[in-house]
């Protein structure tokens, strides 16, 4: 099974959200000009004028913070010519002013600003993008683990700053008039329901990200945008009632509920979301007795439960949901309870990255190889896996696609592995 491309849509937009989603290394900081390859984790710099070349600068200059090495941005360019496409800030630094900048800046397609004092006036400016597809305010995130540390793009030591200017939904009525707007998350704003009516006049609209309380307005208003089919909902709490109203809204397609504490009630209420094809848990604080109340509905194909406090054994309770994909990062799977997976036995797209309990021993004792279903397979982050596993990696050769970054096999080794491995594309 191919998922949709709207799955695609919903990590570019997420990961930057929730995920999540707009992953990239840390540029480095700057306090004078710097050649422009200095802003670029993500291809190679186009041309630059030197008005871009200082707005730059002084958009870098707001994210660098005392004791850190590396100024908090992310500039991405692509294309031939490579132009600046991707914006990325964080912290109360960056506020209207720094937004009236992107005006040098028309390729922009993807703004995403965590906790800044952009208010309504700074969404009117980025508004005026010509290219603009996808904009997020969301919280800074700031989820870490024993053992593991804090994932890129996560910082739990930035402090908040609840009394800054703040987005508000207000402003929905400005991004109504966009023709370009893919996707918006206002995780980070003040929303009301009777804001979102004017949601519907987004043509382009697919993804939205809300702070609101789920409300029968909110459904109402959410139903009546024609392409509108991805909800992120979450830091609070989420109400079984929430669940049940979105029930009634049969255009939802994909959920993410993320940094938060799921009752059983809601957890049970899942099950009402008859038309949901990808259910994003994220950060939820689920166990694998919390799977027993996960029952899932009949479209659910693919099921995330990225940072939770998963060990394995309960993924029985999910076994019976004929899953396509799921997701598994940042869990605490080990050697001996990832032999609990093959009972999912319908999956296509596995991922247990980050899941440090896993080691070569995990990866010779055969469980992974006898998933001949799985055509893409994901262990990023797992160090404890080694050139001494090369034998067994080699048995994956019916997968399409392997991920092993930040697995301890040399550049030797993956040269070795695609050789062998001719029709999987090994990334490391």
């Amino acid at each position: 099974m191919k998922f949709p491309n709207r799955f695609i849509q919903i990590g570019a937009a997420l990961f930057v959200s929730s995920l999540g989603a707009f992953a990239a290394n840390d540029a480095a900081s700057v306090a004078k000009v710097l050649p422009p390859h200095q802003y670029n984790p993500f291809g190679a710099p186009g041309e630059t004028s030197p008005e871009l070349l200082a707005a730059l600068n002084k958009m870098s200059e707001t994210g660098i913070l005392e004791g850190r090495r590396n100024s908090l941005h992310l500039f991405r360019w692509s294309g031939t010519p490579p132009k600046l496409t991707h914006l990325g800030l964080w912290g109360a630094k960056v506020n209207n002013e720094l937004m009236s900048l992107t005006a040098l800046m028309p390729d922009l397609a993807f703004v995403s600003l965590y906790e800044t004092s952009v208010d309504d006036a700074g969404v009117e400016t980025l508004l005026k993008l010509p290219n603009l597809r996808y904009l997020t305010f969301a919280p800074i995130e700031r989820y870490e683990k024993a053992g593991f540390g804090a994932p890129q793009w996560s910082y739990p030591t930035i402090e908040r700053h609840n009394e800054r200017p703040r987005v508000t939904g207000r402003m929905l009525k400005v991004c109504s008039q966009s023709k370009t707007l893919e996707s918006i998350d206002l995780s980070d704003a003040k929303v009301e329901s009777k804001d979102l009516e004017a949601l519907a006049r987004c043509p382009k609209l697919g993804s939205v990200g809300l702070s609101n309380v789920i409300d029968e307005e909110t459904v109402k208003h959410l139903q009546a945008c024609k392409r509108l089919s991805n909800l992120t909902i979450g830091n609070r709490e989420v109400s079984a009632r929430e669940i049940e109203l979105l029930a009634a809204w049969k255009g939802l397609r994909s959920l993410t509920i993320t940094r938060t504490h799921l009752s059983k009630e809601t957890l049970l209420a899942l099950s009402k979301l008859e038309t949901v094809e990808a259910l994003h848990l994220a950060d939820c604080g689920l166990s694998d007795e919390s799977l027993q109340c996960l029952k899932g509905s009949p479209k659910l194909a693919l099921l995330d439960l990225t940072r939770n406090e998963i060990n394995g054994p309960g993924l029985v309770h999910v076994s019976n949901l004929n899953l396509k994909g799921l997701e598994l990062t940042f869990n605490n799977l080990t050697d001996l309870t990832i032999g609990h997976l093959p009972q999912l036995g319908s999956l296509e797209t596995l991922n247990i990255s980050y899941n440090t309990g896993i080691t070569n021993a995990g990866i010779q004792n055969g469980t992974l190889q006898g998933m001949t279903r799985l055509k893409k397979l994901e262990l990023r982050g797992l160090k404890k896996v080694t050139d001494a596993s090369y034998e067994d990696l080699v048995k994956l050769g019916f997968l399409t696609n392997l991920g092993i970054r930040e697995t301890t096999t040399s550049v030797e080794t993956v040269a070795r592995l695609k050789a062998a491995m001719p029709k999987t594309d090994v990334f490391k």
